[in-house]
């Protein structure tokens, strides 16, 4: 899987099926969020959802009213991201091996 990729290189990861368990959906995610344009996407809409925070009173205290995060890493077959190849994901991707493709980019 990782053969002539060096740590530093940039790697192309594919979803070649879909995952259906839970477990193996959230380790493709977290992946998934070590591409920098998926990263970024995620900070600028946290950065806005704190920016329009709604704090009302409940029990005449401060309550802030919190709404749920985007959803940008979604591991669907066919989706493709790039990124930075470290070692201490290999684990992640060997756990994996049977739903993602990984490449030299």
């Amino acid at each position: 899987m990782f053969d002539g990729i060096t740590p530093g290189d940039t790697i192309r990861c594919t979803v070649t099926k879909e995952p259906k368990r839970e477990d193996v959906r959230q380790t493709v995610s977290r992946l998934m969020r070590f591409d920098p344009d998926i990263k970024r996407a995620l900070k600028s809409a946290q950065e806005h959802r704190m920016k329009t925070l709604w704090v009302r009173s409940r029990g005449k205290r401060p309550w802030a009213v919190r709404r749920k995060a985007g959803q940008y890493a979604i591991p669907a077959e066919g989706a493709t991201w790039t990124m930075p190849y470290v070692v201490h994901v290999i684990p992640d991707f060997k756990s994996v091996a049977d739903f993602v493709k990984v490449e030299k980019a």
